[in-house]
């Protein structure tokens, strides 16, 4: 198997194990294996540390609180610690993309760039109010998780975690894709006033 196909399937596993993590959780401490939880997303950031670019600034960061998370849940066996990984994802995406609003270029704006786009003004503009705006469900998407790990039961945090929060994102980019024209619109006539 060459390199570029290897990695792309170890990207593939280490995202399917990440999205599947709530689900095992729900299934493992209902049999009394929660630590096999912990070793499930120990597999994932392993498989995520031996893709290309993962041992580098932010990504080196994450992969450090995904290898404490599960070295806390695989020894400790913490119910609760478990149910705590999606609200230190989203802080951590929180920080990654808020960051970037004080240290530009936005988040998205560097997507869209290594994507091998040139931007303009509008566009710099459009993709800065798109980076706030996924800071904003980050913060949301980490309250709730939150509220789901300490006050809810372990079938609305697995709900939530292992299935609400997928497709309000993928809402979130569908949506995206259908203002993206309007709203790059009005930027770009905003700044000619």
């Amino acid at each position: 198997m060459t390199a570029p196909r290897q990695s792309g399937l170890l990207n593939t596993v280490s995202i399917v194990l990440l999205a599947a993590y709530p689900l095992a959780v729900y299934v493992l401490v209902e049999r009394g294996g929660l630590r096999l939880a912990g070793l499930v997303l120990l597999a994932a950031v392993a498989l995520r540390a031996l893709s290309p670019g993962a041992v580098q600034g932010p990504a080196l960061a994450a992969l450090g609180m995904g290898a404490a998370f599960a070295a806390g849940i695989t020894l400790g066996g913490s119910e609760v610690l478990a149910r705590l990984y999606p609200v230190a994802v989203s802080a951590a995406l929180l920080a990654a993309f808020g960051a970037t609003l004080l240290r530009p270029p936005s988040m998205v704006e560097r997507i869209a760039r290594a994507g091998g786009g040139e931007l303009d003004a509008a566009a710099v503009r459009y993709t800065r109010t798109l980076t706030a705006g996924w800071c904003g469900f980050f913060c949301l998407s980490g309250c709730v998780a939150l509220g789901t790990a300490l006050l809810g039961s372990r079938e609305a945090w697995t709900l939530y975690n292992g299935l609400v929060s997928y497709l309000l994102v993928g809402a979130l980019l569908a949506g995206e894709r259908i203002v993206r024209p309007t709203l790059r619109r009005r930027l770009a006539e905003s700044a000619l006033r």
